[in-house]
């Protein structure tokens, strides 16, 4: 059981070269302008996507998955955990290229700084949260990508979020058991791909329903950067992300948030500042990222 668990979590190896594109609103979902420039996700980012990969990757071969398969049987046995009718589609797992979330993030900092500078005059950094964060690999890349107050994933389905449970623990261990047998070469590897590597933020892990207003708003409190693996999550009537209306009063003005695929809706206030394109090992042409600002 537990082997047939790690096989349906393990992450896509995706390698795909890609492009990240600003560009203006497109007049169905209309924000302010930005100027035409480019970034390109280059071999350099996916080399260090790769680097971070084979990290959690040992990360989380640590997991105890019979501890987490119980963990789960519990939550649905009390019943706080009750399936919706779109489940089956809507929570697919899937895993998001972490080259290309390497890139996103550099892409971002310059947003990100200006955000938190603003929001704590004496250089603090703000929070990083994953909202349907399965089995919580990207709230660790990005605990170790730069400095954070905290990096915090929100899950709905019981059984990943038990896995991530386990990953502060599991990193604790992996930091210990390195330690101890100190690789200079792949610590100074590891350190060029993330730069916190040495000294990643705080981990914490909820499970909630992102379509609960509380359940969003509690996990994303002091967020700078909020990202979503948003590709089967709900689209309203105008194909724009039906949890896009309980985000933007969560979120301070200036937050950082990255869509996938789906788009948050300009009405609820959020103005669109670029599009990214990048590799998806699940998606023959690839996916592409929407960086917003909470206005």
């Amino acid at each position: 059981m537990a082997a047939a668990l790690l096989s349906v979590v393990a992450p896509n190896r995706g390698r795909p070269a890609a492009r990240l594109q600003r560009r203006a609103a497109s007049a169905s979902n209309a924000g302010s302008g930005v100027p035409s420039s480019s970034f390109e996700v280059t071999p350099a980012h996916i080399a260090k996507g790769e680097v971070a990969r084979e990290w959690i990757a040992d990360v989380f071969e640590n997991v105890d998955y019979e501890l987490a398969l119980s963990s789960s049987d519990a939550i649905e046995a009390s019943g706080e955990y009750v399936r919706r009718e779109d489940e089956d589609e809507e929570l697919r797992y899937g895993e998001f290229d972490m080259g290309f979330f390497v890139a996103v993030v550099e892409a971002c900092e310059p947003m990100l700084a200006e955000m938190e500078g603003r929001m704590h005059p004496s250089g603090a950094p703000g929070a990083f949260v994953d909202v349907g964060s399965g089995r919580g690999q990207i709230p660790v890349l990005a605990a170790a990508l730069r400095p954070w107050s905290r990096c915090a994933g929100l899950e709905y389905v019981p059984v990943l979020h038990a896995i991530a449970e386990q990953a502060p623990t599991c990193l604790e261990n992996l930091a210990a058991s390195e330690a101890a047998l100190f690789d200079e070469s792949r610590a100074a590897e590891r350190l060029n791909a993330m730069p916190s590597f040495d000294s990643p933020a705080p981990l914490s892990f909820t499970r909630g329903d992102m379509y609960d207003a509380g359940a969003l708003t509690d996990a994303t409190r002091g967020a700078s950067m909020v990202f979503m693996f948003s590709t089967k999550f709900a689209v309203d009537g105008d194909g724009r992300l039906a949890v896009s209306p309980n985000l933007r009063p969560a979120l301070a003005s200036g937050a950082v948030v990255v869509t996938v695929n789906n788009e948050l809706a300009t009405a609820d206030g959020f103005e669109l500042v670029a599009r990214m394109d990048g590799p998806d090992g699940e998606r023959s042409g690839g996916s592409t990222a929407y960086v917003w600002r909470a206005v």
